[in-house]
């Protein structure tokens, strides 16, 4: 069929206002964005006002308008209303309809070039036949629908990126963002874990939060059946780090609400970090661990006298009778007591909820402090509570995981209001698994003042597949200067702390030891240091080798009682591990220091 036009023209007949435009909707509207990102201007109308007195509004091209950025060198626009990002700073696009200005505008703050992890996530070391993977490049994964549905009211930006070759997803202005996989859905009934790997740039200081929530469509695999259910569990500080990755191990028995996991469906994140970078997202069925799969060496012996103890769980001290460790609380955690290096030791798997009940209250007024040893590689939080009649209960965070053991002597005073003479429950909750020894309560000793009055634990590691820098324990390089003039204000000393020989850093600001000559340590794994401070709040430790290549890891502080570090050297990348020239710590006040080897 033919179609034939005529009399096509523009023309100005007189009842049409001149119309009015419209970016952004009209709304002075901002984003934050960085260096190289591209977008264009939305919301572009034209108004204008009808012979009936009404207006009437149309969307129109970017070609209608003429686009302007208050500060081209931070955001370029051009004419098809493209926004380029070239720097940071602030700029405010505008426009103009013709001869008039465009209502709305929209302002751009750039924060400049991309602030992204300098490695990779921790590469999973789980068995393949043991996970179902959402995203790794470790496994491979089941279908994913979206990684971003924008659901409304959604902020959530994504994009994928890598990493050293790593695939990662970024989230940008998250609020809240669905993932879906609703075309084939997920069957978890079998795994035991859900785990993802989370790095950020933004402060993670309480109140600040991450949450995970997972859905289930029921039987029916169907939205809102009927027999859907879904539970979110939520992650704070010390869990959550800045500018490192942090891996989230969270037994499936923590998602209490979610009744059903045959149909899993949807994956919700959220919270208060708006910029979040994801990998490794998978389900998985294990012993939980995803390395060792428990201690090599049993947990440091206590000495405190026995007249000065009350024991509840300890190889070193008579214990009390007829405590239930298991008590029927309803609880998903397997408790057991397993032998680690000979030692007696409790083991929690998969905990979320564990009590101990004792045979009859327990008097602790006399007592200063509740010490144990904790060990756990998978837990991403954890807490202890004293319980009295009441019931009256209190936790106690305990930073997790733990490089090796770490032994906490807790005041007693941090339970408060908890009666301490009418003691007759502890609980843990978190998740993971951990390895407990050494419950007991004591006076008087141990830390709380402001110097140990027990020594560092002594490492058991055999002696062949040590290089140890300072300890008793063992032959140390000889050529090493542990006070080099480096400028510092920190005055260093050894002392002697229960027979062993100790070093003391008073007044830190930063330290340094010189190795000569610079030792290869390429054959060893891990750093071990143990670390007793009252005071600091902000402890680094670097290992440097030539150039300088450095590389910082945070220790939690302060400590208590002492703290038994074992940082795999893949920590430290790139420092080169076959020219390890110097050590450095840096933060702030009095730290004593003993057991600074490296060991395989």
């Amino acid at each position: 069929m033919d179609t034939r036009i005529d009399e096509v023209k523009f023309e100005n007949i007189g009842t049409l206002t001149v119309p009015q435009g419209a970016i952004m909707e009209g709304q002075d509207a901002t984003t934050t964005t960085e260096t190289g990102d591209q977008f264009p201007v939305t919301g572009l109308q034209a108004t204008s006002n009808l012979p009936n007195g009404l207006d009437q509004t149309v969307n129109t091209s970017a070609s209608f308008f003429t686009f302007t950025s208050s500060e081209p060198s931070t955001a370029m626009v051009d004419s098809a209303g493209t926004v380029t990002i070239l720097d940071a700073g602030t700029s405010v696009i505008t426009a103009m309809l013709g001869e008039t200005a465009a209502a709305g505008s929209l302002t751009v703050t750039s924060t400049g070039d991309p602030i992204l992890p300098e490695s990779p996530a921790p590469v999973p070391t789980v068995n393949a036949d043991s996970v179902i993977s959402m995203f790794s490049n470790a496994y491979t994964n089941v279908p994913v629908d979206v990684w971003n549905t924008y659901w409304q009211f959604s902020t959530a930006e994504s994009d994928e990126l890598q990493i050293d070759g790593d695939d990662v997803i970024r989230y940008k202005n998250l609020n809240f963002v669905g993932i879906e996989f609703t075309s084939q859905t997920i069957n978890a009934t079998d795994m035991t874990h859900f785990h993802i790997d989370i790095w950020t740039p933004n402060s993670t200081n309480l109140p600040a939060s991450f949450k995970v929530l997972l859905v289930d469509f029921g039987p029916d695999n169907t939205f809102d059946g009927g027999d859907d259910s879904s539970h979110e569990v939520s992650f704070t500080s010390p869990t959550l780090q800045s500018n490192q990755w942090v891996s989230l191990d969270i037994p499936l028995s923590n998602f209490t609400g979610l009744v059903n996991r045959a149909n899993l469906a949807q994956l919700v994140l959220s919270g208060d970090l708006p910029t979040v970078i994801i990998d490794n997202v998978y389900f998985y069925n294990g012993g939980g661990s995803t390395s060792s799969g428990g201690p090599t060496s049993a947990a440091p012996a206590p000495s405190y006298p026995a007249g000065d103890v009350i024991s509840v769980f300890s190889d070193a001290y008579s214990n009390l009778g007829g405590t239930d460790f298991y008590p029927d609380w309803g609880q998903a955690t397997v408790v057991s007591e397993v032998a680690v290096s000979g030692d007696n030791t409790l083991l929690y798997s998969g905990l979320n909820y564990q009590g101990t009940q004792f045979a009859s209250a327990i008097d602790a007024s006399a007592m200063t402090h509740l010490r144990l040893d904790v060990f756990t590689e998978n837990s991403s939080m954890l807490n202890v509570f004293l319980i009295s009649t009441g019931p009256v209960e209190t936790p106690y965070a305990i930073p997790v995981p733990t490089s090796g053991w770490s032994t906490l002597e807790i005041p007693l005073s941090s339970f408060a209001p908890v009666d301490m003479t009418d003691i007759i429950q502890m609980k843990f909750d978190g998740n993971g698994d951990i390895y407990l020894d050494n419950i007991l309560f004591y006076k008087s000793g141990g830390s709380g003042g402001t110097e140990p009055t027990v020594g560092a634990p002594e490492p058991t590691y055999n002696a062949a597949n040590v290089i140890s820098i300072f300890s008793d324990t063992y032959t140390e390089v000889p050529g090493t200067d542990f006070n080099p003039d480096w400028g510092q204000a920190t005055a260093v000393s050894t002392v002697n702390i229960a027979g062993n020989n100790t070093l003391l850093y008073s007044g830190l600001n930063y330290q340094g030891t010189q190795l000569t000559p610079a030792q290869d340590v390429s054959g060893m794994t891990t750093l071990r240091v143990d670390i007793w401070t009252a005071n600091s709040t902000m402890l680094n430790i670097y290992l440097i080798s030539t150039g300088p290549i450095e590389t910082p890891y945070a220790i939690p502080v302060p400590t208590s009682g002492w703290s038994t570090l074992e940082i795999p050297l893949t920590d430290f990348a790139p420092v080169d591990m076959t020219d390890i020239i110097q050590f450095k710590f840096d933060g702030n006040g009095d730290i004593y220091i003993d057991n600074l080897l490296f060991f395989n």
